[in-house]
């Protein structure tokens, strides 16, 4: 047999509708690729989203414990912007310095990553905030996620962190004082 009887013995058995098959579970397997790097990539912004949180909610109970009472708010404050960037025994404000004498405690406050974001979680004219509100004896901490947390019993969407852990849905609003 000579080199062109085996090449076209090769391929003589493959025909048109196998090379389409094969494009096709060539091309399902890309799809579905993307779309676990797409949710692998949401999930992290997630995890992310939570960790910012989480660390805010310790800095906050740090303050508390100095200071008998939450950090003052007149209204409710978009954190991690220029103006609410360090909390420090002051409260939230601007960047930390070296020049503090005490150390902060929370030097860099954080703003959520963006991306992924639908606005459920907006305030002090800014979109897609981690939203901060007290009465000075509690705090709430609106925040968004991309997806449900099934773990922490989170939905997508809003979601609510207090001094007593997170809870899903809109944090409820402070009633005014009578």
């Amino acid at each position: 047999m000579t080199n062109d009887e085996e090449k076209s013995g090769l391929l003589s058995g493959i025909g048109l509708p196998q090379l389409l098959l094969l494009g096709l579970v060539i091309g399902v397997v890309g799809v579905v690729s993307a779309l676990s790097v797409l949710s692998a990539r949401s999930r992290a912004r997630d995890v992310t989203r939570l960790a910012h949180v989480r660390e805010m909610q310790l800095g906050l109970e740090l303050y508390f414990n100095t200071n008998g009472a939450y950090p003052s708010a007149d209204g409710v404050l978009a954190l991690g912007q220029a103006t609410t960037a360090c909390l420090s025994e002051d409260g939230f404000g601007g960047p930390c310095s070296a020049a503090d004498t005490r150390a902060p405690y929370v030097e860099f406050v954080p703003s959520p990553p963006e991306s992924g974001l639908h606005g459920k979680s907006s305030c002090d004219g800014v979109k897609n905030a981690y939203c901060y509100e007290t009465d000075a004896s509690t705090f709430r901490i609106q925040f968004e996620l991309e997806k449900a947390n099934s773990i922490l019993g989170l939905v997508k969407g809003a979601n609510c962190a207090t001094e007593q852990g997170f809870s899903a849905g809109v944090c409820a609003p402070y009633q005014a004082a009578q």
